[in-house]
């Protein structure tokens, strides 16, 4: 998860739809809520030209790659790293024959939440392995949207780091995987293009049983 608010890139209709923009339609029309980000999951996917559907994405999405974020599915309690209180709610579920990884996130203190804004931070992540990395898309009720690219990193965590700046900075999201079954997340800042990364958050993920 992101919470650094950014510019989303935008999406050019056209005549044509491949099969993968298709079913980012039919998806539209069974929930709305999830309609941009799943479009632009396809978008970003399917080659530019959009004449011919060119992509290193496999047809099938059961390949050991596609597996990479299996670690994170299921429903868990997520606690601060520092203080151990209980803060949110998350909830990762694999959808649409196992291609795309959607996190559902709510917030139950005032972690994240922005002033002014009166209610706590609640968002979603939608996740798809594009044949060569992973891409993340989050979007939240009060800090807006982020992009990332994810793939395993030097020590075999997940590790997604932002495409474009956010307010002048990059977001690094790093996601290490316990012997017990807990997860921890840990959330980094730098000045764009710096590479000067220091944590501003640091989750602990247990299940939610």
């Amino acid at each position: 998860m992101g919470v650094l608010p950014m510019v989303t890139p935008g999406l050019d209709s056209a005549s044509y739809q491949s099969p993968r923009m298709q079913r980012a339609s039919d998806a539209c029309r069974r929930g709305r809520a999830r309609c941009l980000w799943i479009a632009a999951l396809a978008v970003l996917a399917t080659d530019p030209a959009g004449a011919l559907e060119q992509t290193t994405a496999p047809a099938s999405c059961d390949t050991p790659q596609h597996h990479q974020l299996d670690f994170w599915l299921g429903d868990w309690q997520v606690f601060d790293g520092e203080t151990k209180q209980l803060v949110a709610y998350d909830r990762v579920v694999k959808e649409y024959e196992g291609c795309i990884v959607e996190e559902s996130l709510t917030f139950l203190t005032d972690m994240y939440r922005r002033p002014g804004v009166k209610v706590r931070l609640a968002g979603i992540a939608v996740n798809r392995f594009d044949g060569e990395s992973w891409l993340q898309m989050w979007a939240d009720n009060q800090w807006g949207a982020i992009l990332l690219r994810g793939a395993p990193n030097a020590d075999g965590n997940m590790e997604f780091v932002t495409v474009i700046p956010s307010r002048h900075r990059d977001v690094k999201v790093v996601y290490e995987r316990h012997d017990d079954g807990t997860l921890r997340v840990l959330q980094y800042v730098a000045p764009a293009g710096s590479g000067k990364w220091s944590q501003y958050g640091d989750l602990i993920y247990r299940p939610n049983r």
